[in-house]
């Protein structure tokens, strides 16, 4: 019998999912059909030998991964990030608390194949007492600070998860809900806000709720909020700090903030308590943008709609980062 289990097999639930990214190989080879793009592409620093070599090693990860999960008589459903995109019609929904993990498995284990990027899209997808782990599959060209695998120790760490000798962390993620209703996947590392076009200014109303409610009108290029696990990425080079990841804190910054004449802007670079604070956004602006994550997953605000954003308790993420 075999263990990979098909998506959708009749209702039947994997032992646990895997979700491996597409490496630059399997991306390029699509776009490479003219010799313009093949001479830009080599005068870029790219060769076709390097790109082989490390699709060979994120294979050959996925490979050791997949030989473990089958000798310890474990089910799996694989797919790619692509399997979960709108225009297929089908596979999970975003995770949404009070309801089931949009991706489920008898043992509540998603395992994610390749690099942070992959962990933090496939995390939209889950949530409540299903756990994610990050298999970061080539370390010398992968970015993985969320992923607590490599190559080198993933028997010895995926034995330990499966055991219990390993206990994921319970960290939070920003929750963001729109104006009219729509609430947008939980951010496990950060919410970029501001104009569709990045040459153009970002005009909004920020207000921080809490014991002491602050509100200013404000012209930028947008502005971050980051989830305690996210103080490492992007908001980093504001110098607010780095935050243990099962902090109750987040950050906001404010890009290239305008300050008029005369006048000052507070509420650019703040470290927010996130059981007594919030923030809402107010959009002065007919083409603005929410991003979650990344590029991917967006939405539009147009003028008059506003957001609402919180570290909400109730979206928090159990993840193994050690």
């Amino acid at each position: 019998m075999t263990s990979y289990l098909p998506w959708g097999s009749q209702g039947q639930l994997p032992d646990v999912v895997v979700i491996q990214k597409k490496t630059a190989l399997e991306r390029y080879a699509a776009e490479l059909k003219t010799e313009a793009a093949r001479t830009f592409f080599l005068k870029d620093g790219q060769t076709d030998d390097n790109l082989q070599t490390t699709h060979n090693q994120h294979c050959q990860t996925l490979d050791a991964l997949l030989t473990f999960l089958t000798r310890q008589s474990l089910s799996f459903s694989l797919h790619t990030l692509d399997d979960f995109t709108p225009q297929h019609g089908y596979g999970p929904k975003h995770f949404v608390a009070g309801q089931d993990s949009g991706l489920r498995c008898r043992l509540n284990l998603i395992i994610c194949v390749g690099g942070d990027g992959t962990l933090l899209r496939s995390s939209h997808f889950a949530g409540g007492q299903t756990a994610m782990v990050g298999i970061n599959s080539v370390p010398q060209h992968s970015v993985g600070h969320l992923c607590s695998i490599s190559p080198d120790n993933l028997e010895d760490k995926m034995s330990q998860i499966l055991k219990g000798q390993l206990v994921p962390r319970v960290v939070r993620r920003l929750g963001a809900r729109t104006s009219n209703g729509y609430q947008l996947p939980y951010a496990l590392n950060d919410i970029y806000f501001g104009h569709q076009h990045p040459a153009s200014a970002s005009r909004y109303t920020l207000t921080v709720e809490g014991p002491r409610t602050r509100t200013e009108k404000q012209l930028s290029s947008g502005l971050w909020l980051a989830t305690p696990s996210g103080s490492t990425a992007a908001i980093r080079s504001y110098g607010l700090g780095i935050l243990e990841p099962t902090s109750h804190q987040f950050l906001l910054a404010v890009r290239e903030p305008y300050s008029p004449s005369g006048h000052h802007l507070s509420l650019t670079r703040l470290v927010l308590d996130g059981d007594a604070q919030s923030v809402s956004l107010f959009s002065r602006m007919r083409h603005g943008l929410v991003c979650v994550d990344g590029p991917v997953t967006a939405c539009v605000l147009g003028f008059g709609d506003s957001l609402d954003v919180g570290l909400h308790e109730e979206g928090s993420l159990r993840i193994y980062l050690n």
